[in-house]
């Protein structure tokens, strides 16, 4: 009986890893994480997330232009407009599409 009771929690064990390893994976929506890849005809949106996160204002105070080729990977220019000032600043995302950071101007 034991030895069925360790097989249905590894069972258990694996559905649980599945779930967290496909969950919240960094990607569009949710919350930006380095290293997550990303398409990149995501990066602008991808980008946009990142920088709601990092400067804790809406969407709609960000706006990010399309990405640009660099010799780095791939690099989304954006502003935010917070506190009565805009601020420039660049997503970057590395040769195959890995999000590096967000870095201010």
């Amino acid at each position: 009986m034991r030895a069925n009771t360790n097989g249905v929690l590894l069972v258990l064990l694996s559905l649980g890893l599945v779930g967290c390893s496909t969950s919240g994976g960094g990607g569009v929506s949710g919350a930006p994480a380095t290293g997550t890849v990303v398409a990149q005809s995501d990066m602008p949106e991808f980008c946009q997330n990142a920088a709601v996160s990092k400067y804790g204002v809406s969407a709609d105070s960000i706006s990010t232009n399309s990405p640009m080729t660099r010799s780095f990977g791939t690099l989304v220019q954006g502003s935010v407009y917070k506190d009565t000032v805009t601020v420039g600043f660049d997503c970057r995302f590395d040769t195959k599409g890995a999000f590096l950071g967000v870095i201010e101007q």
